[in-house]
C-alpha cells in the first residue's frame, strides 16, 4: 500500500499520466470515485422518529464536510453527494519548471453546481534538476492533514473516504505559496520532508456554516495562513507533524443592520500528528488533531478535539480494515461525535478498487435540540485512477 501512495501522490502527479503531445511534457492523468451509501437507521435525542434538521429530512448522516455532502434515510440509495470525476494537467517548460491544475467535477458541488471545481493551480520551480528545495506558488489545498493533498483520490488510501470526523473544515483551500526541502537522514532509511505554506482563502456564503450550522448565507475567510509541517518515512514507518495559524473572520449580511460579525480577524492555531505503519500485510493509520480559538475579553474557547485509529490487513487484492474516529469540542454546549467503520477494498484489476463500508456513528453531542443524531450507514464506492 505505501508504494501505491507514494505513486498516486498528485504532486507533480500520477505515474500513468497520458502525453498530450509529442514531446512528452503536456501530460494528462485522472481520477473518479463513483460513490453510493445509504442510512440504514438513525436517532437523535433517543428518538428514532424523523425529524427535520436545516434543509436535511432526518435520519441522516454527513459524510462530507467541505462540501456537505449529507445522505438521507428516506432517499434510500443515494449515488450524488460524494461521485466525482477529477483530471490533472501538468506542463513542463523545462526540468526545473512546470505548470500544474486540476480540476473536479462533483455530482454534489454547492459552490458550482455541475461545473468543475479547481483545486489545485500552481508553479513549481526547483533551482537544479537534483535540487532538495522545491518552490511552489498558486492555488492548493491546505495540507492540515495526512490525507489532505489526496482526499479526494479515493483509490490512494483504504477506505470510501477518511473517516468524517476527523477530515472537513470551512475552508479547505488557500492561494499563496509553499517551500518544501527534501533530504535523507544520514545513511539511515528514512527520508525527511519539510513544508512552509503562506496566504489566504475566503469563501462567500460558505456551504460549511451556511447549510450546517447557520441556516443563513454566511460568508468565512482565513487571513494571514502561515503553517509548517515535517514529515519522515523509512518504508515502513511514517510519521508527520503539522502546525498551523491564521485569522479567521466570519460574517452575515443583516439588511437592517449591515454586516453582522460572528468571528472577526480571531486568531487560529491547528495541530496535527500522525502516524502510520504498513509492514508486510498490516497496515495501522493514526491520526489527531487540535483547533484552537481563544479570546477570554469576548469569550470565545472554540477547541475541536479530533482523533481515528485504524487497523487492516492484506490478503492479496483483499484489504478488510477496523477504524475508530471521534471529535469533541470541551466547553457547552460540546458537540462530539464518535464512529465505528468496517471496510473491505477489493483491488480486482489495475488502477481500479471496489470498496464496501458500514459506518456506526454516535452523536454525543449536548445540544438541546436534534442535530445529526446517531447513524448507520452503509457505502460502496467504484474507485480509479487513469
Amino acid at each position: 500500500m505505501k508504494k501505491l501512495v507514494c505513486a498516486l501522490l498528485f504532486l507533480p502527479g500520477l505515474a500513468s499520466a497520458i502525453d498530450l503531445d509529442e514531446s512528452g511534457s503536456l501530460k494528462l492523468s485522472g481520477f473518479y470515485n463513483i460513490t453510493g451509501a445509504k442510512v440504514i437507521s438513525g436517532s437523535a435525542l433517543g428518538n428514532s422518529t424523523p425529524w427535520n434538521y436545516m434543509q436535511y429530512k432526518c435520519p441522516c448522516s454527513i459524510q462530507n464536510w467541505e462540501y456537505t455532502g449529507v445522505y438521507e434515510k428516506e432517499k434510500g440509495w443515494q449515488f450524488d453527494q460524494e461521485s466525482l470525476i477529477g483530471v490533472q494537467i501538468k506542463k513542463d517548460f523545462s526540468s526545473t519548471f512546470s505548470a500544474t491544475a486540476q480540476l473536479i467535477a462533483r455530482a454534489n458541488n454547492p459552490y458550482q453546481g455541475s461545473r468543475p471545481t479547481v483545486d489545485w493551480a500552481y508553479l513549481t520551480w526547483q533551482p537544479s534538476d537534483d535540487s532538495a528545495w522545491t518552490f511552489q506558488a498558486g492555488r492548493f489545498r491546505i495540507p492540515l492533514y495526512y490525507y489532505s493533498d489526496y482526499l479526494y483520490v479515493g483509490y490512494a488510501y483504504p477506505w470510501v473516504r477518511p473517516a468524517p470526523d476527523v477530515y472537513g473544515w470551512p475552508i479547505f483551500s488557500y492561494d499563496g505559496a509553499n517551500v518544501s526541502y527534501r533530504t535523507q537522514i544520514g545513511q539511515s532509511d528514512w527520508a525527511m520532508t519539510a513544508t512552509a505554506w503562506t496566504g489566504s482563502y475566503s469563501q462567500s456564503n460558505n456551504a460549511y456554516y451556511t447549510r450546517l450550522y447557520y441556516g443563513t448565507p454566511t460568508d468565512d475567510a482565513w487571513k494571514k495562513i502561515l503553517g509548517v509541517s515535517v514529515s519522515a518515512n523509512n518504508g515502513i514507518f511514517d510519521v508527520r507533524a503539522m502546525m498551523m495559524r491564521h485569522e479567521e473572520t466570519v460574517s452575515q449580511n443583516d439588511p437592517s443592520a449591515g454586516t453582522v460579525y460572528l468571528l472577526k480577524d480571531q486568531p487560529t492555531r491547528i495541530y496535527g500528528l500522525s502516524a502510520n505503519m504498513d509492514y508486510k500485510n498490516w497496515l495501522i493509520k493514526t491520526e489527531v488533531d487540535r483547533f484552537e480559538q481563544k479570546n477570554p475579553a469576548l469569550g470565545i474557547n472554540n477547541i475541536y478535539k479530533y482523533a481515528l485509529i485504524g487497523i487492516g490487513y492484506n490478503y492479496g487484492a483483499w484489504t478488510p480494515m477496523y477504524t475508530y474516529s471521534q471529535y469533541t469540542t470541551v466547553t457547552e454546549p460540546i458537540e462530539a461525535r464518535s464512529s465505528h467503520y468496517l471496510s473491505l477494498r477489493w483491488d480486482f484489476r489495475k488502477n481500479m478498487a471496489l470498496k464496501v463500508q458500514y459506518d456506526i456513528s454516535k452523536d454525543k453531542s449536548h445540544y438541546p435540540y436534534q442535530f445529526f443524531g446517531d447513524s448507520r450507514v452503509l457505502s460502496v464506492s467504484l474507485q480509479g485512477t487513469f
